[in-house]
């Protein structure tokens, strides 16, 4: 009786354990792994068994989470006590995932029902990887001497944008280079961004551009088509110039559209599942951090003003200067 008594409020009561086989998965590849579930010291009903897959992503100022799916693996059994169940565990992940980063996480969350007791659960994260051909362009740049940046793989709402600074090859001549990509069935297809060392303002260079799955699948042969790119990307600035000034306006100089956001344009980037599940909450975020700056940005302006016209002895905004008694 105490026995039971103590399992109803969790102590000794059965538990549940999943166990992944690999603790990484590419996108549109199958995870698999073992559900070990134990019994406790009595017998306990098992109402359900199931598993949620979710997807969480961290921005400046709060976490997003969401179920991508639910996992049903068992309907109402009994577990004796002490006794050992391992049930198989596999899930197909969708091929329009993003890919796993500082600010993109996925994990496994176990659900045991169990009756007239404490449920039980456990937490299993999961590195969703790159598809290979994207995985051989990001390494086919750091060929090229570019570094992926610590804040890349971001997701703004739209896309993952992936960053890379430049250490040897075009430094002093490059600040930055960015791509979003879209998975094709014979390829690759990437929006790449150049971004220009200039004066007084940030120059973008951007070309839509499709690499072949021969081209793809070998990391030198594709470091050398990227190089050819980039390269004529810098020699004909004129072809894929967007300039964007202190504020941030776009001005387009190319014959090409790429939608109100950055990226917004590009379609099937990769990441479209979160674009429906949580775009709309991380676009509101990000537009009311815009929003934010540009009025911290007047009102920096407005200080200077105001502090110059002080030290001529008046206040611009409280009718003026004092230029003392009229004679």
């Amino acid at each position: 009786m105490f026995k039971k008594f103590m399992a109803k409020i969790g102590i000794g009561s059965a538990k549940v354990n999943l166990v992944l086989h690999k603790d990484g998965c590419e996108m549109g590849q199958t995870v698999t792994g073992d559900l070990m579930i134990e019994g406790g010291s009595v017998e306990q009903k098992i109402n359900r068994l199931d598993v949620d897959f979710m997807l969480s992503i961290r921005t400046k100022q709060k976490e997003y989470v969401h179920r991508i799916a639910t996992i049903p693996m068992s309907g109402a059994f009994v577990i004796g006590a002490s006794e050992r169940k391992v049930l198989p565990f596999s899930f197909a992940l969708s091929p329009d995932l993003l890919v796993s980063a500082p600010s993109v996480a996925y994990y496994f969350t176990t659900h045991l029902d169990i009756a007239g007791g404490v449920d039980s659960g456990d937490r299993d994260y999961l590195h969703v990887l790159m598809p290979h051909y994207l995985a051989n362009t990001v390494e086919a740049l750091r060929l090229l001497g570019l570094m992926e940046k610590p804040n890349s793989r971001k997701f703004d709402g739209y896309t993952q944008q992936f960053e890379f600074a430049p250490t040897t090859m075009w430094r002093g001549q490059i600040e930055e280079v960015e791509f979003v990509a879209a998975m094709e069935p014979d390829g690759i297809r990437l929006l790449l961004e150049v971004d220009l060392y200039s004066f007084g303002r940030e120059t973008e260079l951007r070309r839509d551009v499709y690499i072949p799955a021969e081209t793809a699948d070998h990391v030198q042969e594709l470091a050398e088509h990227l190089r050819g790119m980039i390269d004529g990307m810098i020699e004909n600035p004129q072809m894929y110039m967007h300039v964007r000034d202190y504020f941030g306006r776009g001005h387009h100089h190319d014959y090409q559209s790429y939608g109100a956001n950055r990226y917004g344009g590009f379609a099937g980037a990769l990441g479209g599942l979160a674009v429906g599940m949580l775009g709309g909450m991380i676009l509101s975020e990000i537009m009311g951090d815009f929003m934010e700056d540009a009025l911290g940005e007047i009102g920096d302006i407005g200080q200077e003003i105001e502090s110059a016209a002080e030290d001529f002895g008046g206040d611009l905004f409280d009718g003026g200067f004092d230029f003392g008694d009229d004679e």
